[in-house]
């Protein structure tokens, strides 16, 4: 088992419920820079006057991670970018405000771009782990730097029941050279379902301290190994390159 670098004395609660994740395609001009900018400097960081709302994160496609992609169902497919918004207490309550905020940015004219929607999910953390390469401790990894994410989704056996990722999987993930840490999540299936995706998928987010496309070959394998014979429908495994301010251009033409 792979030595945990948590901080001893501190509280092992982890601050992060659920991580609300949207998953976009291009916009029909093949653009996104300009979105891009406004969801980076405007749309994002107005959110953090949320309680609850702990800390969001954007990565894209570009051609290289979409030819390094491992899976990718018809639905997924036209996925080049993900948003991760990550809640604390309140909960409920700072979901309702994330979306009543939404609306009254539109009203007020602060809304005007939009990038067609693929999928967004609402997740309850599940477990949390840190490499020992990163030597941080589980629960912070989010807010670590990193250079991009490997994300892997799955659609459970119809009865719903997840398909945990194992402590030898998780092992060997994290022992991989460029590899952070991984954190994985479940749908969950109480908050705001009349807004959030009724699919139930179950998630992992891979975070690289590695080039993503690089680290993608191992990861890769690792993943298609864990779907032999296993309980789930395998939807996408895929790395993406974080966002990095003032370098729209960079990702004005992802997929």
């Amino acid at each position: 088992m792979l030595r945990s670098h948590r901080v001893t004395g501190v509280s092992r609660e982890n601050k992060v419920k659920v991580a609300a994740m949207s998953m976009s395609a291009s916009s029909p001009d093949g653009d996104d820079a300009t979105y891009l900018e406004w969801h980076q400097l405007d749309h994002m960081p107005e959110q953090y006057q949320i309680p609850g709302m702990l800390y969001a994160q954007r990565w894209a496609s570009t051609p290289e991670c979409r030819r390094a992609r491992a899976a990718e169902s018809e639905r997924f497919t036209r996925v080049n970018h993900v948003v991760q918004y990550l809640f604390g207490e309140p909960v409920t309550q700072a979901i309702d405000d994330w979306f009543v905020l939404g609306a009254r940015l539109h009203e007020v004219g602060r809304f005007p771009y939009r990038l067609p929607a693929v999928l967004l999910g609402v997740f309850d953390v599940v477990s949390c782990h840190a490499a020992p390469s990163a030597a941080i401790t589980d629960e912070i990894v989010p807010y670590r730097p990193n250079r991009g994410m490997y994300l892997v989704v799955e659609r459970p056996a119809d009865d719903g029941s997840p398909f945990p990722w194992s402590p030898a999987q998780t092992d060997r993930l994290l022992a991989i050279d460029g590899v952070a840490g991984l954190w994985t999540f479940a749908a969950n299936a109480d908050l705001r379902p009349d807004r959030f995706d009724p699919v139930h998928y179950q998630a992992a987010v891979c975070y690289l301290d590695g080039d993503p496309v690089a680290t993608a070959g191992p990861l890769g394998e690792l993943v298609t190994e864990r779907w032999e014979g296993a309980p789930v429908t395998p939807e996408l495994a895929a790395p993406f390159v974080a966002m990095r301010p003032w370098e729209w251009d960079r990702f004005c033409n992802p997929g």
